[in-house]
């Protein structure tokens, strides 16, 4: 079966457990309870940490950015050694963090862009002096 076992032998009706989960009026707590217990659920603070210390899918990944003055946007950017131009800018926005402290601090410009029928994060990391990609959408 898989990595869906758990998933399609699961069987809801536990002895002594009414199958209605909403049984509080007020709360939707019963619900969160028995998805917590549920085997396939697993939470990002238990996914293996990937090669670079970040859990999960996410990676930051340094990337090569053709900027366009007269738009203020990103004209193109090289992944893996393809070159991807931007069909359009779907949004920008700023990210400041932590600005206090110069060791934790995170000073970003981010885009969400179009590019080759895909949709791709960007940010220039202002601190670093850098681009990055950030996400891929899917």
């Amino acid at each position: 079966m898989g990595r869906n076992r758990a998933i399609k032998v699961f069987d809801p009706r536990i002895t002594g457990k009414p199958l209605d989960l909403f049984t509080a009026a007020d709360t939707r707590l019963p619900v969160i309870v028995e998805l917590l217990q549920s085997p396939w659920i697993v939470r990002a603070s238990e996914m293996a940490a990937a090669t670079s210390g970040v859990a999960g899918k996410q990676r930051e990944r340094d990337i090569e950015v053709v900027w366009d003055g007269l738009r203020a946007a990103p004209r193109s950017f090289t992944l893996d050694g393809r070159r991807y131009p931007v069909d359009a800018i779907v949004q920008s926005w700023a990210v400041e963090r932590s600005w206090w402290d110069p060791r934790r601090r995170l000073s970003r410009r981010c885009f969400r862009v179009l590019a080759r029928g895909g949709l791709y994060d960007l940010a220039y990391d202002r601190a670093a002096d850098r681009w990055l990609l950030v996400g891929i959408v899917d």
